[in-house]
């Protein structure tokens, strides 16, 4: 029996339709597309995918207009069905993905929310090679890292003392103190090679003034409690065995009222999952390299693993959120004092 062909179809095709495209995708039954109607989208609309789809959802009603106006022809005699979701939510918000839930189980048999995940596997928690880390800071990060920067410089006060955990070669932290000159920034890590190469960066961008690096472990600290404004770590949660120590020490050594960004990598559900993220962000990277991202994919984290570990941790007032295919974010707004 062949396939049921479905369209979604949202403004810019990267929140709604990509999130409803996400959800319906491994439904039986059901071949799922997305795309855009602005000239800006991530997949624009094309007459191909309009007369390639047996039914058609639209988040709007303006959605459908553009559609019939741009594609009479290969829209004659299709299902189209608007979904009255507003522009109001990021991509894989649980507030959308309850609400898409809702409006397409009319429709869409949709699946039970529950998911066998492929197991977790262990990497080694310290990558202390110089080899690796030349190798690791030879990977091209540089829209995720620009990203992950503009993001925590917007959490954190005017001047603020700001930690970043697992900061490995100082990419990051030296991106931040390009936008927030402000800033005094504490660095650290558990590999003294990652280190090293950490701090030839610092010393090439200038940025020696505000970046201090220093061989901590995460998981316990020196550092008094309530000292900085600010904690930031990028993909040092999926390195450690159990990361509830690492947690905790974050909420002791953050002031109260301090702000939070945390990003890494989440597990992919299916083997095919991880090896298709693989050669879509790693495919021009050596063997080595692909080869340390799957680990890194794997040694990961489920979305439900992270909210159980920050809710153990006494952690509060975050927003926690599937933010790409393979990141999950928790963010949390610092005071903004002078």
């Amino acid at each position: 029996m062949d396939k049921i062909k479905i369209l979604f179809v949202c403004s810019r095709n990267k929140w709604r339709s990509l999130t409803a495209e996400k959800i319906c995708e491994k439904i039986s039954g059901y071949s799922v597309r997305s795309a855009g109607t602005e000239k800006n989208a991530r997949i624009k609309v094309t007459e191909g995918l309009v007369g390639w789809a047996d039914w058609i959802f639209v988040m709007e009603k303006k959605h459908a207009d553009r559609l019939r106006d741009k594609f009479p022809d290969s829209i004659q005699g299709k299902q189209v069905i608007c979904l009255q979701i507003p522009d109001n939510y990021r991509y894989m918000e649980p507030e959308l993905v309850e609400l898409l839930q809702a409006k397409l189980s009319p429709y869409i048999e949709m699946l039970d929310n529950r998911t066998n995940f492929m197991e977790r596997v262990l990497e080694p928690e310290v990558m202390d090679s110089l080899e690796e880390a030349v190798e690791y800071d030879s990977m091209d990060f540089t829209e995720v890292n620009a990203a992950f920067a503009k993001s925590a410089a917007a959490l954190g006060p005017v001047f603020g003392n700001v930690l970043d955990a697992g900061t490995g070669t100082a990419r990051i932290p030296i991106a931040i103190s390009q936008l927030r000159p402000e800033w005094k920034l504490t660095c650290i890590d558990l590999s003294a090679n990652m280190l090293k190469v950490g701090q030839e960066n610092v010393e090439k961008a200038g940025a020696r003034s505000q970046i201090t690096l220093e061989l901590i472990d995460a998981k316990a600290m020196p550092y008094p409690d309530s000292y900085f404004d600010l904690v930031i770590s990028n993909s040092i949660i999926h390195h450690l065995p159990d990361p509830l120590p690492f947690l905790q020490e974050v909420k002791r050594v953050l002031k109260p009222n301090g702000g939070i960004f945390l990003r890494d990598l989440l597990r992919p559900e299916t083997v095919a999952m991880r090896d298709n993220l693989v050669e879509s962000y790693a495919g021009d990277c050596n063997a080595h390299q692909k080869q340390l991202f799957s680990d890194s994919l794997q040694a990961a984290f489920t979305l439900t693993e992270v909210e159980e570990m920050v809710k153990n941790a006494g952690l509060e007032g975050l927003r926690i959120y599937e933010s790409s295919d393979r990141h999950w974010t928790i963010e949390r707004l610092g005071a903004k004092l002078n």
